[in-house]
């Protein structure tokens, strides 16, 4: 596996333009389930660095107060959807593994995070465009989640894994809600 930035920038590169292929690829590469683990662990190191930058760079107050509840927060939403994806897509037919769904969205969120780099450069220099590079920072997103879905569970319909993610965030949601607001986690404003 060649991790030079020439290689990671060419991978990028072909998981916009061809998605579904390029996750063949990165699921081919097969690496060990320690390598998927660290992947893992570093994307969410990366995120939470990120939303940290963006968070500072904007003046804003940090979410939670701390960079180990970001942590764990980005964790827990991570995890859940490499369960999520494997999981649902296992019990509608789908033929995806836990190793290759936690690769494949490792890899889906580093990806998202040079997306929100991108993002924060528009904030900075083209402030107008933000919310036009927010909406389509979301498009990139669904359209390699189910590209990368249909990959790794076999799916040949598009639009079938695009209604099932639709669903699927909406329940995700509201149990996630349900969960936060029995750990105590409400917003301010709703207390």
């Amino acid at each position: 596996m060649d991790l030079t930035l020439a290689s990671v920038t060419a991978l990028m590169r072909d998981t916009l333009v061809a998605p579904r292929d390029t996750a063949t690829r990165i699921m081919d590469m097969n690496p060990p389930d320690d390598a998927r683990w660290l992947g893992f662990v570093i994307v969410v190191v990366l995120s939470v660095l990120v939303g940290q930058a963006s968070v500072l760079l904007l003046g804003e107050a940090a979410f939670g107060g701390s960079l180990i509840f970001m942590a764990v927060f980005q964790t827990m939403i991570l995890l859940g959807l490499v369960v999520a994806v494997q999981t649902i897509g296992r019990r509608a037919g789908g033929s995806g593994t836990f190793p290759d769904a936690l690769l494949l969205l490792a890899w889906l969120q580093f990806v998202m995070i040079a997306v929100q780099i991108a993002q924060l450069v528009v904030l900075l220099v083209v402030p107008p465009l933000f919310g036009l590079v927010t909406m389509a920072s979301l498009a990139i997103f669904m359209w390699l989640l189910v590209n990368f879905t249909m990959a790794l569970h076999g799916f040949t319909s598009a639009l079938k894994v695009a209604v099932g993610t639709v669903f699927a965030f909406f329940a995700l949601a509201v149990v996630f809600a349900i969960v936060l607001t029995f750990l105590g986690l409400v917003p301010q404003d709703m207390q």
